[in-house]
């Protein structure tokens, strides 16, 4: 032990009791990489009071867990990935990572419909310009569904607007809806035409539908998966609102714009000079399936969602 040369070390607080290894990297040092965590265990890089330790191991308030390498080696790279997962009769199916623009804007700009775009030309073997069937905004991960030429733009927007195809959004909101499922139909507009915001407008607005389920309970929050009907952007984001059960650090529609340890741990204690690193710190929105025909496609929630789930479960749990 005394010729191994520690870069990082810390002492498990009373507050992170019952943490993995990992999970208490990703409140401290975070956010982390799975698999580099991994790799880091069999290296014999982490280490527990001294010891060798896999990431799965649950801590103890007292215990001093250590690296042998970097922190930085650890950490989750901001994912650019843009996928394409389906190019058939002019259908386009790929994937979106939040952070990315979802279409370039007046001034031009990377963007994930410029990447796809750029993916199926090369299989095309001439530039194509997709047309998207949806619009994702920055901040949402998913899938994004385009299509290449007008003519399948018509068809496909025509599927959606009469219910054979369409998007399924998971959402982790604020608070629980009286029953597990239902429709919110609540016709919606902006004030003004520059307005990115939508909101309710029984008497002039355009008619609007979005019906949920729920997919899991957890104290002061849950998680639900969302069909808008012929989806408006923002829809989903506007209709949660509505119903005064917001996305989760969705600024825009009035939530708080971060979320914090310190808001579910009740007698969570900081590190003293250390700003509190937020859980998440966009709205937890994700396009995670496209139906259409024999078609079906899913997306996992990306990392940064399952890891406030994982703390939700463990912090709120429904008794």
């Amino acid at each position: 032990m005394s010729e191994t040369q520690i870069e990082w070390s810390e002492e498990v607080a009373r507050e992170h009791k019952g943490l993995s290894v990992r999970d208490f990297l990703d409140a401290m040092v975070g956010p982390i990489d799975r698999r580099a965590v991994i790799t880091a265990a069999r290296s014999g890089a982490l280490l527990l009071n001294g010891e060798r330790v896999g990431p799965s191991q649950t801590l103890r308030p007292g215990d001093l867990v250590q690296l042998t390498i970097p922190t930085e080696d650890l950490g989750r790279q901001a994912s650019d990935a843009v996928r394409l997962l389906h190019l058939a009769d002019e259908l386009v199916v790929g994937t979106k990572p939040s952070g990315l623009p979802f279409d370039e804007s007046r001034r031009g700009g990377d963007s994930a419909l410029g990447r796809l775009g750029e993916q199926v030309s090369e299989q095309l073997g001439h530039v194509v310009r997709l047309r998207a069937a949806h619009r994702l905004d920055k901040e949402t991960s998913g899938l994004v569904v385009a299509s290449v030429g007008r003519e399948a733009e018509l068809a496909l927007s025509a599927a959606f607007e009469q219910g054979r195809a369409h998007m399924e959004y998971l959402a982790l909101i604020r608070g629980k809806p009286d029953m597990d499922e239902g429709v919110i139909d609540v016709p919606l507009s902006k004030r003004r035409k520059a307005d990115t915001r939508l909101l309710p407008d029984p008497d002039h607005g355009t008619p609007s539908k979005t019906s949920w389920s729920t997919e899991e309970a957890l104290r002061g929050f849950t998680l639900l998966r969302l069909t808008p009907a012929a989806g408006r952007s923002h829809q989903v984001r506007a209709h949660l609102a509505a119903l005064g059960l917001p996305v989760v650090c969705d600024a825009l529609y009035r939530d708080d714009d971060r979320l914090l340890m310190s808001e579910l741990k009740f007698d969570y204690r900081g590190k003293r000079g250390r700003p509190e690193r937020p859980l998440l710190a966009r709205p937890a929105l994700h396009a995670a399936r496209f139906c259409f025909g024999e078609l079906d496609f899913s997306l996992p929630l990306p990392e940064e969602l399952e890891v406030v789930l994982r703390q939700l479960r463990r912090l709120r749990p429904l008794r």
